[in-house]
């Protein structure tokens, strides 16, 4: 078959309407998963000073057991030390002393809940979501520039028909149906694996709802403590 009635004119180059609809998700998903990124962080760490160091942990270390906590002190931690602070100069003769005490307790717990948490969604979804975009979507990125240089290549020879030999522009026409197909696929893979960024998901769910069990079991006790007093 000869290369001119293969690439039927103008239509040779043409992306079908399921391609340009995988590769429209794919590009919401690469925005999805980097402003998602960065409002988790901005969501555990409202302060910019702790997200900048929210992400810099290495969450190995917390794995292998190196590291007591992610590194910065928790806003409930800070509020801990100032209450403890006065619940001891204050003293045992008065009231407010003793439950600055028991509050400072309450909130140094809570710090360490809070700890728990960042680590818990840095590990199981910011970390994943980065993985999928340096890697994966980073992937099919370089793909499709491929794709689209030898896309153009093959128009450019294609408007030269003629002048070239069949040869040519028929390695040029295989070329661009490789560099589609592997775009194709890795696209294509990409979404049908959609069941992990669900699960990813489900690790932030269940990372705050533990951090809010725990939240509640402490201000519950510490609620009885005051009451006592």
């Amino acid at each position: 078959q000869k290369v001119s009635e293969k690439v039927g004119g103008a239509e040779g180059t043409k992306l079908d309407d399921d391609f340009k609809e995988m590769e429209r998700k794919v590009d919401v998903t690469s925005r999805a998963v980097m402003e998602i990124m960065a409002k988790t962080i901005e969501y555990l760490q409202p302060n910019p000073a702790s997200r900048a160091k929210l992400s810099m942990i290495n969450t190995m270390s917390k794995i292998r057991g190196q590291e007591k906590g992610p590194g910065y002190p928790q806003a409930e931690a800070l509020l801990a030390d100032a209450m403890l602070k006065f619940g001891r100069e204050l003293g045992e003769e008065c009231n407010f002393g003793p439950a600055l005490a028991d509050v400072g307790e309450a909130m140094k717990e809570l710090s360490e809940v809070k700890d728990s948490l960042d680590m818990e969604v840095k590990q199981n979804f910011i970390d994943p979501l980065q993985n999928l975009h340096d890697k994966d979507l980073r992937e099919i990125q370089h793909h499709l520039k491929k794709m689209e240089g030898r896309r153009l290549d093959f128009d450019y020879k294609k408007k030269r028909q003629g002048k070239l030999p069949d040869e040519e522009l028929r390695q040029a026409l295989e070329k661009f149906d490789e560099s589609k197909e592997i775009a194709e696929s890795s696209m294509f893979n990409l979404l049908e694996m959609d069941i992990e960024q669900v699960s990813q998901l489900s690790a932030l769910v269940q990372a705050q709802l533990e951090y809010h069990k725990q939240a509640t079991q402490i201000l519950q006790r510490v609620t009885s403590k005051l009451e006592d007093r």
